[in-house]
Parts: C-alpha cells; structure tokens; sequence
C-alpha cells in the first residue's frame, strides 16, 4: 500500500473518531431526558400539547428530538402510529421497516423510512402522557450513517 493511501485512509480514520468524539450529552429536566447530539441543538417551542422539538446537523445528516403531551389516559398506539404517519408522509416516504421497541419499559416503535429525498430512523415513545421522537435523516442517497445508532440509542429518561 502507497503511502498517499495510508495518509489517507488515517486521515480518513481520525476524521471520522473526532467526528464521534465530538457528540454531547444534552440534557433536558423540563423534558425529562437526556441524549448524544453532535453539536449544541436549537430548540423550538410551540404552545400546541407543550411541543418541544430539539435540532442538530452533521453534514447532510439531521438529528432531532421532539416531545408532545396528550391528555391522561390516551392509550399509547395512536399517538404513536399517528407521529409515524406524519413524518413518512410529510416526507413523501414509506415504511420500510418497523419494530416495537421500548425505552425504561415504556412501549414505543422503531421505523426506517424512505422518502423522496430523504431517508430515517424514528423511534417513538410514548411515556405516561408524553410522546418523545428522537428521529434521524440523511440523504435518500447516502448509505446509512453509523451515527444513526450513536443518536438513537442513545436517548434515556431522568427518572
């Protein structure tokens, strides 16, 4: 091996581990939850259910948590298949996988999607009364971004 390529592929290598290195702890006490995200998120905030939504770019690469309080007692599933249906098809997009999963033993789903232009991983929780939706995007042509798993699994509750 040449040594233009091994300068290359080391540099490749440090990139890529300073580009993992550099993901932080974002934590939420008003949100109850705490999360890896590659740079300080931007935050929104709207007055409908107490939404909550968390933003961060690497790249081509979006990460995002979004929270929503529905009134006590909502039953899980429907929050849920309704956050999954608005994404994809806001997006333009399909399922192409979904499993339920759960964080802490609260029920929630995880979904691989592509769109038009777009594809992701969600994975929707639904935690007493509240909905969290830690979610990421990448380019509909890019392989998918090992940081998908970084972001995703990364996501805990404060209790």
């Amino acid at each position: 091996m040449s040594t233009s390529k091994i300068l290359a592929l080391t540099t490749l290598f440090l990139a890529t581990r300073l580009a993992q290195a550099e993901w932080k702890e974002f934590t939420s006490a008003e949100g109850n939850f705490r999360v890896l995200f590659p740079n300080d998120p931007q935050q929104q905030t709207g007055t409908e259910r107490n939404l909550h939504e968390f933003s961060a770019a690497a790249g081509a690469e979006s990460y995002g948590l979004a929270y929503a309080d529905y009134a006590p007692g909502t039953d899980w599933e429907r929050p849920v298949n309704g956050e999954r249906d608005s994404i994809v098809n806001g997006l333009g997009g399909s399922v192409i996988d979904e499993k339920r999963t759960s964080v802490e033993g609260y029920r929630g789903k995880w979904i691989r999607f592509v769109g038009q232009n777009t594809s992701g991983e969600l994975a929707i929780y639904f935690v007493g009364h509240r909905l969290y939706v830690p979610h990421a995007f990448a380019p509909k042509s890019a392989s998918r971004p090992e940081n998908f798993s970084t972001f995703l699994n990364s996501f805990r509750l404060l209790i």
